[in-house]
């Protein structure tokens, strides 16, 4: 995995999650799909309806869009 683009997707999601960064931390990237682990039942669910705007938001920060989806990490 490039280092440098997991260092600007933490830099980013910060911007584009906002508020929310604090119920939401990034486990990793695989296959284009962004994990995210969640603290609650109800962040998953902001996480699953933000979703796309998030994405967007954050494949506006590469020159390729790079992540496809965002899932809530089952661990």
């Amino acid at each position: 995995m490039d280092v440098d683009r997991m260092v600007i997707l933490h830099q980013v999601w910060e911007r584009e999650a906002g508020g929310l960064a604090g119920h939401w931390t990034l486990r990793g990237v695989k296959g284009g799909i962004l994990y995210v682990k969640t603290r609650s039942s109800a962040a998953a669910q902001e996480l699953q309806l933000r979703g796309p705007s998030l994405v967007r938001g954050i494949n506006k920060y590469f020159r390729r869009p790079w992540i496809k989806s965002i899932r809530a990490a089952k661990d």
